[in-house]
């Protein structure tokens, strides 16, 4: 599996090519090929456990505010510029806009120094 140098006679050989014939995808189908198997869902659970209740609820709910907002906000935006649609358009804007606002909201009034329970 060596790096063969590309001959001279051929100027479309490409010399990072590797045999194409072999399965990259040979090793165990159900081994992790980016993690290590130092256990990740221990981590994880460990994580969540660190972390406080209203911190998360707090997270989620901002997350999923600014993805529906940017969402309505593109989606108003594309139907009204491709479209011409501008109710249903302007409607979506307004909405995702107004999304991304209460999601600034939730973020501003959340206090990290409020939070002691866990």
């Amino acid at each position: 599996m060596g790096f063969d140098p590309p001959a001279d006679d051929d100027p479309l050989e490409d010399p990072f090519a590797d045999d194409p014939l072999e399965d990259p995808f040979g090793s165990d189908p159900l081994e992790d090929p980016i993690g290590d198997e130092s256990g990740g869902d221990e981590d994880l659970e460990r994580t969540f456990s660190e972390i406080s209740r209203s911190t998360l609820l707090a997270f989620v709910v901002v997350a999923v505010l600014v993805h529906a907002g940017l969402f309505g906000a593109s989606l108003g935006m594309m139907l009204i510029g491709f479209r011409s649609q501008w109710v249903g358009g302007s409607a979506l804007a307004i909405s995702g806009g107004l999304a991304l606002v209460v999601a600034v909201v939730v973020y501003r009034r959340y206090n990290p120094a409020r939070d002691t329970t866990r």
